[in-house]
């Protein structure tokens, strides 16, 4: 009975994370909201003391926190200076020195949020998806495929993410225009 209610518990931490996810779609606000930043590969387990720890860090970590993850059932978290990574190896986790806090990454979301916006007419619609990874301080944008080529162009010419690299998918998935405020 009691290893059922704790199968629950794990059950409801896995369900609440998915339903963050460590994706932000079309935000509604100029404000991207910070996406959950704990992810695990497929068919790794989110062990909720895993989790409890993610949180632990990264309120401790603060602006030095970018990502955290499962694998190889050990918390792995991305921070962006050493004494960070000695603070997430004291915690018993697996420190990785990262490009951009979370943070830093949810701000320049904001700035291709912005830029989309202005571009008007289709690009407005043409991103469905912005998929932050502080592992390898980038962003994915999911981006309807008649808009591809020319938002990546744009986004590439325009440096609207400075150093933060973008990469590109092709999406088929719903039309969500950015964010108007």
């Amino acid at each position: 009975m009691a290893r059922t209610a704790l199968g629950g518990v794990a059950l409801a931490a896995v369900l609440l994370l998915s339903a963050c996810g460590s994706e932000t779609g079309s935000p509604t606000s100029s404000s991207p909201t910070p996406p959950a930043t704990l992810s695990a590969t497929p068919n790794e387990s989110q062990d909720p003391d895993l989790l409890q720890l993610n949180e632990s860090l990264k309120e401790t970590l603060g602006d030095n926190y970018s990502e955290g993850w499962i694998e190889g059932n050990k918390l792995h978290v991305a921070v962006i200076d050493q004494a960070s990574a000695a603070t997430v190896t004291e915690a018993g986790a697996v420190a990785h020195l990262a490009k951009h806090s979370a943070a830093e990454l949810e701000a320049a979301i904001g700035k291709v949020m912005s830029w989309q916006r202005e571009q008007g007419g289709d690009v407005a619609t043409a991103i469905h998806r912005y998929l932050p990874s502080g592992r390898d301080g980038s962003i994915t944008l999911a981006v309807d495929s008649a808009q591809l080529a020319g938002i990546e162009k744009g986004l590439k010419d325009g440096k609207v993410t400075g150093d933060i690299e973008l990469k590109f998918v092709e999406s088929d998935g719903p039309a969500t225009p950015a964010s108007s405020g």
